[in-house]
């Protein structure tokens, strides 16, 4: 679990977080709406998280949250949305980095609507599959609970 989120940007509004999704064409879920009304971004305190599936490499850590109206633009999530749009399967959106290329991405339609993923840029298909993605959460709540201190 999250002890604290450093770095984060300007205090959101609801209206502020319709704005972003109008201007995108996407609903967020629920638990990561409030997240976004919370924190809008920063950089967690612990970092690490699990990756199912991932043998090489079982768990990660998050570098920052992406947010909204951060002066550093590759911090905002439009800006990500994106930049990664063509590299990405389509409905994935990405909310978080690693600090080394790959992404920590929500998904905002289809069967797994809600789950958080992890996008290995190692393993990048061209055109985007699911092939170098893997499950980190089934919601976005589920994902800040099992965040953790990585030894």
């Amino acid at each position: 679990m999250i002890d604290r989120i450093e770095e984060t940007s300007r205090q959101l509004t609801s209206e502020d977080v319709g704005v972003l999704e109008a201007a995108m064409g996407i609903q967020l879920p629920d638990d990561y709406r409030s997240f976004l009304l919370k924190f809008n971004g920063g950089r967690p305190i612990p970092n690490g998280f699990p990756i199912e599936g991932m043998y090489n490499n079982p768990f990660g850590t998050i570098q920052v949250f992406f947010g909204v109206d951060n002066p550093i633009e590759s911090c905002n999530i439009a800006w990500n949305f994106d930049v990664a749009r063509d590299r990405l399967p389509g409905n994935l959106l990405p909310i978080a980095c690693t600090g080394t290329g790959d992404i920590i991405c929500l998904s905002i339609s289809g069967d797994d609507t809600g789950a958080v993923v992890f996008w290995d840029h190692e393993a990048e298909h061209s055109p985007p599959t699911y092939g170098n993605v893997y499950r980190i959460a089934t919601t976005f709540a589920e994902f800040i609970a099992n965040i953790h201190v990585v030894s």
